[in-house]
């Protein structure tokens, strides 16, 4: 019995120095482990922010385009004669021809 319990005692020894060593092994591994997580951390940050400036911007182009069509609806064109408008075509059709 007394041998019995010397080997059992003896293999439990020889498994803890075993997990010592292994043990150092799985700490790197968890180290490693934790700095790809900060890593990962930093990317998807910088990333809600990039999301979140084309939301913004976006916002602004919809309250520029309701601003546009509001002054499309709004727009009243100036009240022009015949003659100045007749004067203006051969304006411009002179200048043309001289280019």
């Amino acid at each position: 019995m007394k041998i019995l319990k010397w080997i059992m005692g003896l293999i439990a020894g020889l498994a803890g120095i075993a997990a010592l060593f292994a043990g150092s092994k799985s700490k790197q591994k968890v180290k490693e482990i934790k700095k790809d997580i900060k890593v990962s951390k930093k990317k998807t940050k910088k990333i809600k922010k990039e999301i979140s400036a084309v939301e913004e911007t976006q916002e602004n182009y919809k309250k520029t385009m309701a601003k546009m069509k509001n002054k499309k609806e709004t727009y009243k064109a100036p009240e022009v004669s015949s003659d100045e408008a007749d004067k203006y075509i051969k304006d411009f059709l002179k200048k043309r021809k001289n280019k």
